[in-house]
């Protein structure tokens, strides 16, 4: 056996030149699969690394770990209100564009190729599923994107035609082992290995996003952590209940994608790592397998092959699942073209090998080289052909540095993320022109490495992070709206307070780096002068509508309502305030209107009037705030005035006199 510290060594160089190699792949074009595989291939046997490694089974056992984590992965990236309107077509090329795939082709091989009807039709449900992750790589290295609803058809297709191409090889490969099991057998296990797929995803997602919001965890790394066990959880009971697995986790993640929890910004980022690691662990392990030395002998059968699936088999099954829709003949071109093989294909190559088929090593040589061959000519080509095509467009480029919003769970159920994509209708629309409910507000807009604080004429740009307050009911509807690909009808327009709100008048150093001073009575209306009087913008926050109202009149910020309401402190701009100054007696609201200011604003130093030490002292070790006494600022003032006002100031020293002989000491 070999040393564990050896093999992690050579674990931990391969990954990292994967890595490193990548670059490459950016730079010609060329999805990074091809360069994962040739380092694979170059650390084999064939190759200088002379890495020895047959083991199917452990292949298959990596590769299906894999792709249930890259699934998952893809589901959680995948936004539902943007494959809604593809839906119906994207789940028919996924599954009759899959079998229509593997038809053509099993014809093919067994008219040129000889093979036996079963093994034909194996080879060609091995095949039949697409790698558009593959086609998005090329894109975002060249800098564009696919108009319409392109991306979405594609997005949907490559996380969703995998289960169908996994189960037509494991059906394959059982008639190959047991040639008198029944086809008829087949459809209903089709049936129910799908559908116990979608219910076990949607079941498991559903308590996922349950179980996010509700669990308090002390430390937030273990969010993630919590997210992994559930991408098991779901694979393993899918399987078990006869379901498939694979659709289930996809499934799942796609149901996460569509409802807000505590932290998931960071799970999103830990799976997108997870997702990665496992293409570069699962592609270096593939490319270990196959002999090089042994592709020649398969080249010319597997060109021919590779050939017919480009320009036959994918265009006769995309032309034929999209006939009657609203792609044009240009978008089912593309479509056609962009059907790149990649990882999956391979990964079901290994299971004739583990059935120990006699024919097994040939067909997983010529799935490789079909595989290699599909990605060199059409992600070469890809690019010249959407230019020919003209359905390219020039792809947002999301911001270097990404400035996190992320909840915490303190205000669960009243705020709410949302990342604005190109294709979203809210793109190059002002934040005036948004359908939002009044009851909603837009408090913050993450851009780039830094925030944006919304005013009516803001523009929303791609990639923008929306963080949203409100009602539970309406940030859904709300979400829903913005993130639509089309505009929605327009709301009934309900009167909004107009001293509920600063105007849009108001100028920018009231919106940011701020005092805000709730409680406008004898000291608030001391604090604002005397912070006036220093050039200190304040905006006041009061019960009182008169007060406001002579407080605007006076050109003064102030926006009337109750502070212990989110709604209130929002409409004062605390998320970008530099203090909070609570200048009212009562202790319970006090503590309100700190907790609601830090869930918005952590990095907010609060100031806190108290009536007595010990009231203050609960407070500053409960809020974290710095909190005042109104006696001892008496009678500090006092003092201060006093020292300032008497005419003989006693030198420092002891100045008593001795008792019994009146000299000074």
């Amino acid at each position: 056996m070999l040393e564990p510290s050896l093999i992690l060594l050579v674990t931990g160089i391969l990954v990292f030149a994967s890595i490193l190699a990548s670059r490459i792949s950016d730079r010609l074009g060329l999805p990074a699969l091809v360069v994962f595989l040739c380092i694979g291939m170059l650390a084999g046997s064939d190759g200088p690394g002379g890495i020895y490694f047959e083991n199917a089974a452990a292949a298959n056992f990596v590769g299906t770990i894999a792709l249930a984590f890259i699934l998952f992965s893809g589901g959680l990236d995948t936004n539902w209100r943007l494959i809604r309107p593809v839906l119906v077509r994207g789940i028919v090329l996924s599954t009759g564009g899959v079998v229509l795939t593997a038809v053509s082709m099993g014809l093919f091989a067994w008219l040129v190729f000889g093979f036996s009807p079963v093994v034909s039709l194996l080879l060609g449900a091995i095949i039949s599923s697409t790698d558009a992750a593959a086609v998005f790589s090329v894109l975002r290295g060249k800098g564009v994107g696919l108009k319409g609803n392109l991306r979405p058809l594609l997005e949907f297709e490559s996380g969703s035609n995998d289960p169908m191409a996994i189960f037509l090889t494991l059906s394959l490969t059982q008639l190959l082992i047991t040639p008198e099991a029944p086809w008829s057998s087949l459809i209903m296990a089709f049936f129910i290995n799908m559908v116990l797929g979608v219910v076990a995803g949607l079941a498991i997602g559903r308590f996922a996003a349950f179980l996010l919001n509700r669990i308090r965890l002390d430390y937030e790394g273990l969010y993630p952590v919590v997210s992994l066990s559930l991408v098991l959880l779901t694979f393993g009971a899918a399987e078990i209940l006869q379901g498939n697995g694979f659709l289930a986790v996809y499934v799942c993640g796609i149901v996460l994608n569509g409802v807000d929890f505590a932290h998931k910004r960071s799970v999103a980022k830990f799976h997108d790592g997870i997702a990665w690691l496992m293409q570069i662990g699962m592609f270096l392990v593939l490319g270990l397998l196959v002999y090089p030395s042994e592709l020649p002998g398969v080249a010319l059968m597997s060109l021919l092959a590779a050939l017919f699936l480009m320009f036959v088999a994918r265009p006769l099954a995309v032309f034929l699942c999209l006939w009657g829709s609203e792609f044009s003949r240009n978008d089912r071109i593309l479509v056609s073209w962009t059907g790149l093989r990649g990882a999956v294909p391979i990964v079901l190559a290994t299971y004739p090998l583990m059935a120990g088929y006699e024919q097994s090593t040939l067909i997983f040589d010529v799935v490789f080289f079909i595989v290699l061959t599909s990605v060199m000519i059409q992600g070469t080509l890809l690019m010249p052909i959407a230019r020919k095509l003209k359905v390219d467009e020039p792809l947002a480029s999301r911001p270097t540095f990404s400035l996190s919003i992320e909840r915490q769970g303190l205000l669960q159920g009243e705020t709410r993320e949302i990342e604005i994509l190109p294709e979203m209708c809210a793109v190059g629309k002002r934040v005036a022109d948004l359908d939002v409910p009044t009851d909603i507000l837009i408090l913050l807009i993450g851009r780039g490495d830094g925030f944006v604080v919304p005013r009516g004429q803001t523009q929303i740009q791609p990639y923008d992070t929306l963080l949203l307050l409100g009602e539970g009911t309406l940030l859904k509807e709300t979400q829903d709206a913005i993130c639509s690909p089309t505009m929605p009808a327009p709301r009934k327009v309900v009167p909004i307070d107009p001293l509920a709100a600063l105007p849009q008048s108001t100028a920018d150093r009231f919106l940011a780096k701020q005092v805000v001073l709730v409680g406008y009575g004898r000291v608030g209306r001391g604090i604002e002068a005397q912070l006036a009087a220093k050039g200190v913008p304040v905006v006041v926050v009061d019960e009182s509508r008169t007060l406001v109202e002579s407080l605007r009149k006076a050109g003064k910020a102030a926006v009337v309502g109750d502070a212990t309401d989110p709604v209130v402190l929002v409409q004062a701009h605390i998320a970008r305030a530099a203090v909070l100054i609570v200048a009212t007696p009562d202790t319970i609201k006090v503590r309100r209107m700190v907790e609601v200011a830090k869930a918005i604003n952590a990095d907010i130093h609060v100031v806190i009037r108290s009536h007595n030490e010990k009231q203050a002292t609960q407070l500053e070790q409960e809020l974290a705030g710095t909190v005042f006494v109104g006696e001892q600022i008496l009678a500090g003032a006092i003092v201060e005035h006093v020292v300032k006002t008497m005419t003989y100031v006693p030198t420092t020293g002891n100045n008593s006199v001795d008792s019994d002989d009146g000299t000074a000491p």
